[in-house]
């Protein structure tokens, strides 16, 4: 799911590759049953262009705000407003930092368990912290390794062909979505643009109905970005969805070293609590805002931003007293929340890899080709018909295999998206069970035999083609998470830049609760780590100038 929208055409281009250099985070013991954890590094001050202490005018005190979520977005925040010398608490209702961001090192080398992705390298702030935190990545291009519904794998040349003019229509639908929203019918969506577009193209062709179906079963990877089924999503809203441009960075050393970098750059003065969920924020008098916890925490605030998913928010607007405005209600229940887990399969060795002159559709930043044996990172297992007993419905599979990245952290594991209602039936299968028992073993092995049996050199006599180990995310189980992955922009859900706006404006000037998080990022960053990390420096400025202090980065 390396691709994104983006507004001009997508450039192949060489992106820098780093060594990894590991970091490692620290927490503070607990001082009480209800004292804070305090986590207090030194870090760069940041210019301002007004002052650094923020004056109330009752006895000098700074200005206090809560922050709820050690996500990046209530990070950057944290840092910024500290910086520039608000009283700031964070409140994170896990044990550790980084929301959605997370990893485990259960099969040996790290992986990632959420986002493992930097989308678009111009102007992307993630790019550099990658940098300075000595990140590897890894370019994507163009997917070439393609298993077709009988579970043959298409020729390079051919599956490269097709899938570059699927993103070829995929960028006239964004055009149009751009250059018509207001005129499109909420009704309409994207994949009847792409089949009326496909209609006038595909009797071109040698084979016209092969290729028409091929096509259409290509276009259904669109589900991952979205984390919804693509059929779901709109036209009118999809050029919201607009990403950056450059390469798309598959982040090789995972996201660990970019988390504790930021955390210990934006941590100075700043108090985190750990294991502290927000259970209420009520405000309307001259006191503030009160934040209640589940943990007997209770703190009164001159301003709250709220950085918790937005399916965390659809499913909690009862912890707001008095009630959300019926602008951002609206925006909340009108937006979608896709789901998007993985599941992971360790080998014994990597028994798929085959000799390749070419690179395998993700490149370093180095121009040779690869020519150890390697297979593609990244594969599309179009609708299946050959795994009737576990997928009936014919849901889609991509992969990535970690085989292909580069060392230290190539390892023999592949890594399967689940997303939308395939996303739905592999988690409910396995939640609540060991991941380490027979059970769990069992009916994941099943369910992705079908796939796994279809690469290279599988042999189902050979040890080597044997799984040792199952692991699997459930973030559609986590309600921190909010039952789900990200923001998407599905049919029938009104004026999503209206929404958009009203999440970024909040309650703030009125009753000091803002809100930050993918879902208020600004143009370029919708359901995305840069997202996040925009939309924590935009709400800080806000939650700034409120007090006619200008912060500048």
């Amino acid at each position: 799911m390396a691709a994104r929208f983006t507004s001009r055409q997508r450039k192949e281009s060489k992106a820098a590759f780093q060594s990894p250099k590991g970091l490692h985070m620290t927490r503070a013991p607990s001082l009480s049953a209800h004292s804070t954890n305090l986590i207090i590094y030194p870090a760069n001050r940041l210019q301002f262009k007004e002052m650094l202490v923020v004056n109330t005018g009752r006895q000098g005190r700074a200005r206090k705000v809560c922050i709820i979520g050690a996500g990046l977005s209530g990070l950057r925040a944290a840092g910024l407003l500290s910086a520039a010398g608000f009283d700031v608490t964070i409140l994170e209702a896990r044990d550790r930092i980084g929301g959605r961001i997370h990893q485990s090192s259960r099969f040996g080398p790290p992986v990632d368990l959420g986002a493992s992705w930097i989308h678009g390298t111009q102007g992307n702030p993630i790019v550099r912290l990658a940098e300075k935190a000595m990140s590897t990545t890894i370019a994507c291009n163009a997917i070439h390794s393609i298993c077709d519904s009988n579970g043959v794998w298409l020729s390079a040349a051919t599956a490269r062909h097709h899938y570059e003019k699927v993103w070829e229509i995929l960028k006239m639908a964004m055009d149009k979505s751009e250059k018509e929203a207001e005129l499109l019918p909420d009704s309409a969506s994207m994949i009847d643009f792409f089949l009326e577009e496909l209609e006038k193209r595909y009797l071109e062709a040698q084979k016209p109905e092969a290729y028409k179906n091929l096509m259409m079963q290509i276009v259904e990877m669109w589900g991952a970005f979205m984390g919804s089924e693509c059929e779901t999503q709109g036209l009118k809203n999809l050029y919201l969805d607009a990403g950056l441009e450059g390469d798309n960075l598959f982040v090789a050393s995972t996201y660990k070293s970019i988390v504790s970098n930021l955390w210990l750059s934006e941590s100075h003065g700043v108090t985190l609590r750990l294991d502290c969920e927000v259970t209420g924020i009520v405000n309307g008098g001259i006191i503030g805002v009160d934040v209640k916890a589940a943990d007997g925490f209770r703190g009164v605030f001159d301003d709250v931003v709220v950085t918790a998913p937005l399916g965390w928010l659809k499913r909690n607007e009862n912890v707001f007293s008095p009630p959300l405005t019926p602008m951002l209600s609206t925006a909340i229940r009108s937006l979608g929340y896709g789901n998007l887990d993985r599941v992971f399969i360790k080998f014994p060795e990597a028994f798929w890899n085959v000799q390749s002159s070419e690179t395998n559709g993700c490149c370093e930043s180095t121009p040779e080709k690869i020519r150890s044996p390697v297979f593609p990172i990244e594969s599309l297992f179009l609708r299946p018909t050959y795994a009737a007993d576990t997928n009936p419905a014919e849901w889609r599979q991509e992969i990535i295999s970690f085989s292909g990245l580069p060392e230290p952290f190539s390892q023999p594991v592949i890594m399967f998206f689940a997303y939308g209602q395939w996303g739905r039936h592999v988690t409910g299968l396995v939640r609540g069970m060991a991941q380490d028992c027979q059970e769990y073993y069992r009916i994941l092995d099943d369910t992705f035999r079908p796939y796994y049996s279809k690469l290279p050199n599988y042999d189902p006599a050979s040890p080597a083609c044997k799984p040792l180990e199952f692991m699997s995310t459930d973030w559609q189980g986590d309600k921190f998470a909010g039952f789900g992955s990200f923001t998407n922009l599905p049919i029938g859900s009104g004026d999503c830049l209206q929404h958009f706006e009203a999440l970024r404006e909040g309650m703030g000037e009125t009753r000091g609760v803002w809100f930050a998080g993918e879902h208020t990022s600004p143009p370029g960053g919708l359901g995305t780590v840069t997202g996040a990390y925009w939309s924590g420096e935009q709400v800080a400025k806000k939650v700034a100038r409120r007090y006619k202090l200008t912060i500048s980065v």
